[in-house]
């Protein structure tokens, strides 16, 4: 369906997200929340999932308003509007790097929800709170590498953890399938020797990727919509019995 993206070096896909595509059956929708550079795409190529139909929605248009064959794109602002799609319309959604933009975090992860299909599922990633542990960008401030929550000034949310995510997708009577922190236990296994590197050859890409996936600079929850539920969800507050 989809033409192989060029220029996609191989990454090797999470626990987390290797299993949102498992969960997916043949023929579902992807809807991809902050889709410029549409990462799904080869994303689900990787795991071979060519049977996917992408819909992706950003603030910001595509560069040179190109998107791949067969891809579904519509241009939002997720501060200002909903996401244009109707309830339980969704397979699967994938909001990567989002909530921290957004002026209403927990609203639009009920938007999430509400198009999502009955037992289909949600992956949300966002910084952790320790991105807030590293200091700012030391060089290369041209090339907008992050890797202090404050280097980014469209930050305009809190930083989450696995227990904030896990608690609000039971607040919105989710199953949490899957919950933790972006990391790499090569790059940790090797942090004592990369760090050093990066920081002496002013390598900013490398920097950044190093600390990220080091220190967990990110978190993540893999939730399902429950098979019984339609729509938009309540939100129920509660502390469980301890």
């Amino acid at each position: 369906m989809y033409k192989k993206l060029e220029n996609k070096r191989l990454i090797r896909l999470s626990t987390a997200r290797c299993r949102f595509y498992e969960s997916l059956v043949l023929g579902s929708s992807v809807l991809d929340i902050g889709c410029l550079g549409f990462r799904e795409v080869y994303n689900a190529q990787q795991m071979g999932r060519e049977d996917i139909k992408h819909i992706g929605v950003d603030y910001m248009p595509p560069d040179e308003g190109v998107v791949p064959e067969g891809y579904s794109f519509k241009q939002v602002d997720l501060n200002e509007d909903k996401l244009p799609f109707a309830d339980d319309s969704i397979d699967g959604v994938v909001a990567s790097h989002v909530l921290e933009h957004l002026k209403d975090p927990v609203g639009f992860i009920r938007e999430c929800i509400r198009v999502c299909k009955p037992g289909g599922v949600v992956y949300l990633e966002a910084p952790s709170e320790r991105s807030l542990l590293i200091p700012r960008m030391p060089f290369k401030h041209d090339m907008f590498f992050s890797i202090s929550f404050y280097d980014d000034p469209t930050h305009i949310s809190r930083p989450w953890t696995p227990q904030a995510f896990y608690r609000l997708a039971c607040y919105f009577t989710c199953k949490p399938l899957l919950v933790g922190y972006v990391t790499s236990w090569k790059h940790r296994l090797l942090f004592p020797f990369s760090l050093p590197f990066a920081l002496i050859t002013k390598n900013g890409k490398w920097l950044e990727r190093i600390l990220w996936l080091t220190l967990g600079w990110s978190c993540y929850v893999l939730l399902q919509k429950p098979v019984n539920s339609h729509g938009e969800l309540p939100f129920f507050y509660y502390v469980p019995k301890r």
